[in-house]
């Protein structure tokens, strides 16, 4: 399966890997690697929570991400620098983790006192709705894509904490609409959301296109 990644810190995330992988000792193993990364999303979950005792614990949950981010970029970029690849196990591993440490980050969000339930949940649903794109398409094309126009998870771990830092930083505006109160950070929330969700249409609707061209009707 070819892999494509396309993102915009991606000339710079791959060379800080292959050095990462050069020195990383003996013990750290990729399965080690992965569980860091879940470890990070439960750390960014728990800064989440606790920043309803003091802003100061979102700086925990940038921590988090970041580890998140260490871990699974880390993992699979070693088992190939050791040419000890598990297709199979490592594929279905590391997507699984995914799933599961976004959705610690984005309930974290719902708990904070930053953005709401719903909003975090409707933007992981946006997530989740590309991650089945990514997957349908590297079955029906053999291409997994890694990125979007230039924004791949690196980006949007960088995104998050970029937000993050600015809760902490600067009070968050809220406002009321139908008798329900908001942040600013559920309306990036919500934006986000609609974002990928026409993302996705639009790439489903070209990669369609492009298969029903290679795979004409019989008869």
């Amino acid at each position: 399966m070819e892999r494509v990644n396309a993102s915009l810190t991606g000339r710079f995330e791959r060379p800080l890997l292959h050095w990462l992988c050069k020195k990383m000792p003996a013990w750290v193993t990729s399965d080690r690697l992965t569980a860091l990364g879940v470890a990070g999303a439960a750390m960014a979950f728990a800064g989440y929570v606790l920043s309803h005792r003091s802003p100061a614990f979102l700086w925990l949950a940038c921590l988090g991400i970041a580890l998140n981010w260490l871990g699974d970029s880390l993992d699979g970029s070693l088992a190939r620098y050791r040419a000890r690849e598990r297709p199979r196990y490592g594929f279905f591993l590391d997507h699984m983790t995914d799933t599961l440490a976004m959705a610690l980050i984005a309930l974290g969000i719902g708990c904070s006192p930053y953005g709401a339930m719903t909003s975090a949940m409707a933007v992981l649903l946006g997530y989740y709705v590309m991650v089945i794109l990514t997957m349908v398409t590297s079955k029906t094309t053999g291409v997994f894509a890694i990125s979007f126009a230039g924004v791949g998870p690196t980006e949007i771990r960088l995104f998050i904490i970029g937000c993050s830092i600015a809760a902490f930083v600067w009070p968050t505006p809220r406002f009321a609409w139908q008798g329900m109160n908001f942040t600013l950070y559920d309306a990036i929330m919500v934006g986000l959301t609609a974002l990928l969700v026409a993302t996705c249409a639009v790439q489903a609707i070209g990669t369609a296109r492009m298969l029903a061209r290679q795979d004409p009707p019989r008869g």
